[in-house]
């Protein structure tokens, strides 16, 4: 068996940050070379600058950027292989022979295959969690730091959790609704832990562990006060929060697959 990858798959403001960090604090492996904290992830991001930057780059390469709705079509990348190589060689430098390791960024929603590829290459096992927060919510703290309409929010969010569910089913997963996890990171850590089977250490009920400052209640600045109006939206909430509480289910994966194909003619249709 080779070495363990937890693939933290999530959009941005979805609680990636917190959930990464209590993994790196139960004995999952951060990169090196992390991203320094900012006035809205004071706690920091638990990821890697050296690896964001790059995805950055992957995204440009075929003419795309983090907050672009629009699907990304990886075979459209030029050289490919060399720059699936220089990944290995960051992935290298970033977590060594660590095991497992725990790897972070919001893009690599729209770039799973590619990093998917790469681990496995590079001698690991992939195993993905996904957060899960309410789109309205996301929207409301994407308005908050970057300015976003609430229908450029649910629109990124839709792109984010949509390729990364396809693009990771079939996989050793778990989708993580976020409030379940900051109401009760024992539970749900263990119980992920056990899912797919990672060494975590997770402490009992009764045991002080620095997850429980790290994961303070003012963590949660944006509480949705009503559900998205937004029919999308709703059916893909509707339908992770589903997977997260029952598991997998072809039905489900088929109307999400309905949805994100409906999605595509939106974009592309300019509405």
């Amino acid at each position: 068996m080779g070495r363990s990858a937890i693939v933290v798959l999530g959009m941005h403001r979805s609680g990636t940050s917190s959930v990464t960090g209590a993994l790196a604090m139960l004995g999952a492996a951060p990169p090196r070379t992390l991203m320094a904290p900012a006035e809205d992830n004071p706690r920091g991001f638990w990821e890697s600058i050296v690896l964001a930057d790059f995805n950055d780059r992957l995204l440009a390469a075929g003419g795309s950027r983090w907050d672009d709705p629009w699907p990304f079509d990886l075979a459209a990348v030029p050289a490919r292989e060399d720059l699936a190589q220089e990944a290995g060689h960051l992935l290298k430098a970033e977590f060594g022979d660590q095991s497992p390791i725990v790897m972070k960024d919001p893009r690599i929603c729209r770039l799973f295959p590619f990093w998917a590829e790469v681990l496995g290459a590079t001698g690991h096992d992939v195993v993905v969690v996904s957060p899960l927060r309410d789109p309205v919510e996301v929207a409301a703290s994407l308005s908050s730091r970057n300015g976003f309409s609430q229908r450029e929010g649910l629109r990124l969010w839709l792109r984010h959790v949509l390729d990364a569910e396809a693009a990771s089913r079939g996989r050793p997963r778990i989708f993580l609704p976020w409030s379940d996890f900051l109401a009760d990171w024992r539970t749900t850590t263990g119980a992920l832990g056990a899912r797919l089977a990672l060494p975590l250490d997770v402490p009992g009920k009764d045991q002080p562990h620095p997850v429980d400052d790290f994961l303070s209640r003012d963590l949660r600045h944006q509480a949705a006060s009503a559900p998205s109006d937004d029919p999308l939206a709703v059916r893909v909430w509707q339908a992770l929060t589903h997977l997260a509480r029952h598991g997998e289910e072809p039905a489900i994966h088929a109307e999400l697959d309905a949805v994100r194909a409906d999605f595509d003619r939106k974009i592309a249709a300019g509405v």
